[in-house]
């Protein structure tokens, strides 16, 4: 199968599970949503003061995000690839500017450029990144960023083990390195890519970004003592990029 064939059936799914996803965001934002809440703070503080911004949300599905940058005070324009997610996304906030573009195959034409490029939970849906990355650069202004928060390829996804004998917890993590699909449940049933960590910074790297943040929050395991010992791996990853010219 094709990367293009893989991306769009990747969109049917989503497009499929709209309903189910977005049910998730009937509030502002999602905020019982641990993806959300343990990188809440510090995802904002890395934004920053965002009035007067031009922002492109990347990957904005039922517009959660852009939503929350408009009443920020940014002007926002999301792109997403599922017609069904940004049919909620235009009914909820007919404020933002939204547009459909399969984003494996790259960002729409003549998208303009943005102060700020953010992209929440997007990237590892992705089959293949190399077209969108290499439009990155073009649609940002001199000095503009790139800010985007994926599943940690360290841990997520790697199940918790208990070694009696050490009285430790531990993951097994097996086949870290190889480039992987996997199906994950969640909202109904979706592709997740797993590439190691070298793949997004290279990916950066030949795309001309260096790393100028990266945070990897710590897990809270919530109130039961049992399931402390999950705050030892962060399961999520923050990225701030800018251009090197």
């Amino acid at each position: 199968m094709t990367e293009k064939m893989q991306s769009t059936r990747d969109l049917a799914d989503w497009d499929r599970l709209a309903d189910q996803y977005s049910g998730q965001h009937q509030t502002a934002a999602p905020t019982d949503n641990p993806m959300y809440t343990h990188m809440q703070a510090v995802f904002w503080e890395t934004l920053g003061d965002l009035r007067g911004q031009r922002i492109l949300d990347l990957g904005c599905g039922d517009g959660w995000l852009s939503g929350l940058a408009h009443t920020a005070g940014a002007q926002v324009t999301g792109v997403d690839g599922s017609a069904q997610l940004l049919a909620v996304a235009r009914n909820r906030h007919p404020q933002v500017e939204f547009l459909q573009q399969d984003l494996a195959q790259g960002l729409p034409a003549n998208l303009g450029t943005f102060d700020l490029i953010v992209s929440t939970m997007l990237l590892m849906d992705i089959p293949d990144l190399s077209l969108l990355f290499a439009d990155l650069p073009r649609a940002l202004v001199p000095r503009g960023r790139l800010v985007f928060t994926i599943l940690h390829p360290c841990f997520y996804a790697y199940k918790p083990h208990y070694d009696p004998a050490a009285g430790e917890w531990y993951r097994r993590v097996t086949n870290y390195q190889d480039e992987q699909l996997w199906r994950v449940e969640s909202f109904g049933g979706h592709n997740h890519y797993h590439r190691n960590l070298t793949y997004y910074t290279e990916l950066l790297r030949a795309n001309g970004f260096a790393i100028t943040r990266l945070y990897e929050p710590e897990w809270d395991p919530g109130p039961d003592p049992a399931e402390a010992y999950r705050r030892q791996w962060p399961i999520l990853l923050l990225v701030e990029a800018r251009p090197l010219l």
